[in-house]
Order: structure tokens, then sequence, then C-alpha cells
């Protein structure tokens, strides 16, 4: 009898300790749920969506929102190596995608809001049999058999400067314009073919100049290399040199709307 008594406390104490645990279990899977929902993206890739991102970009003017005019678009069509930066050039190829200075310092020209983003287009190829130039600074090869589907690059501030101004009038430059320093660098996330980068606000990061602040974009990269050899690279090397590169700037100042 006694023998039984103590089997069937063990018993007791053996169905006590299972429940204990199996709630205990139960208080912590809800626990765990509860951070995922308040702490992630509901992507399931550990990741968090970038701010700014491509949603509704069309890379046309029908992207701004809000009051105001229009916002600006510039077409940006170079061969690797190249950086787009206004400036004075004899090569016509340079002249239909580079604004003058004084032409890219009206184009930039706001007081307070300053917002730039580019859509990144398909990769253009010259025509078959010929040797032309086609984008600027393209240099004779053999094209890449890979097309570029991603682009990373810099977007870096330079401000427009005067040997000369006019004293008599503020807006008025009496020698030639040109450009300061490169500042404030910013570098890009990968961004897909016919996909939009996030914004970069540069109103607050420029100088406060006379005649304003432009953007060169440079070190432009792709990620048509890799497809050679099938590894991972998001955009790591350079454009080459014979081959081209092609992007829309959007411009959102205090005199348009603002970019969605």
């Amino acid at each position: 009898m006694k023998n039984k008594l103590i089997a069937l406390l063990l018993l007791c104490i053996f169905f006590t300790l299972i429940s204990c645990d199996t709630k205990k279990n139960n208080s912590s899977d809800s626990g765990s749920g509860s951070v995922g929902v308040t702490g992630d993206d509901d992507d399931d890739d550990n990741t968090t969506d970038p701010p700014n991102g491509n949603s509704g970009c069309t890379g046309t003017t029908a992207d701004g929102v809000g009051d105001g005019g229009s916002i600006f678009t510039q077409d940006l069509f170079l061969a690797g190596g190249q950086s787009w930066v206004p400036g004075t050039y004899t090569n016509p190829l340079a002249t239909q995608t580079m604004p003058s200075i004084h032409n890219a310092s009206l184009l930039f020209k706001s007081d307070a809001r300053l917002k730039v983003r580019f859509k990144v287009n398909s990769q253009p190829t010259p025509p078959q049999g010929t040797s032309d130039e086609y984008c600027y600074g393209r240099t004779n090869g053999v094209i890449d058999s890979f097309l570029y589907t991603k682009l990373k690059f810099q977007v870096i501030l330079r401000d427009v400067l005067c040997d000369s101004p006019d004293p008599s009038n503020s807006n008025n430059c009496l020698s030639q314009f040109y450009l300061g320093s490169p500042y404030q660098t910013q570098i890009s996330q990968p961004v897909s073919v016919d996909s939009c980068s996030q914004v970069f606000d540069i109103g607050a990061r420029r100088n406060q100049t006379q005649f304003g602040t432009v953007v060169e974009i440079a070190d432009v990269r792709s990620d048509n290399t890799c497809q050679y050899n099938g590894t991972f690279c998001p955009a790591g090397q350079s454009v080459r040199p014979q081959s081209c590169w092609h992007m829309t700037m959007q411009i959102s100042t205090d005199y348009t709307q603002d970019l969605k």
C-alpha cells in the first residue's frame, strides 16, 4: 500500500511539471510573435524597406504632388567613366545632355526645398556597324555582352561661383561662372532598371551661395560584370568606357511640386 501511494504521488508531480512547462512555452511564443508584428516590415527577410523608395515613380514630370508647377526632369546619357556635371562643352553629345553652369544654376535654383531623384533606364547600345561615339565619352571597343540590370552612383554637390559678381545686380556675373570643389557626397543604393532611387534631399546640405548649387553624378557602377561568371554583385563595377549608362533625373524646388 505504501509503495502505491509513493507511485501515485510521483505521478502527480510529473504531470504538474509538464503542465507548468507547457504554459511557459506558450507564454514565450506569444511574446515572440508580438515583437515580430511591431518590429518587422512583414517581408520575413530580416530587412527594412528603404525610405523614399521607388514606389509610384515613373521618371516623368507627372511624379509631382502638391502645389506648384511640374517637377523638372533632365536626361543623363553618358559613357562609363564620365560624370554628369554642368559646364561648357564643345562636344555636341555633351551639350545635349549637360547644361551650361548658368542654365544649371537656374534649374536648381531654390531657397528652401531642393530634392533630386533618379530613374534608371535600360542600358543603351549603339547601332551595329557604327563606330560613332553614340553617347558622350564612349570609346571604341566591344560593348557589353550582358546589359546592366542595376546602377549605383554618387550624388555630389558643387557650388556655382563667379570671379566678378555684378555689384549692381546680385544675379549677374561679369565674368564666367565656374564650379567649386565637390562636397557632401552621397551614394545611392543599387537601383534596378525601370525603378527610381531614393529621394536625395539636398536643400539643407548645400552651402548658401550667391549663385546657387548644382549636382554632379559620378562613379556610376553596374551589375553587368558579375553576369559573366554568375557571382552576386549588386552594382560593384564601374560602367565600361565602351558602354553607356542612362538615367532620368527629377528635380523638385520651391517653384515646383514635391516628389511623391
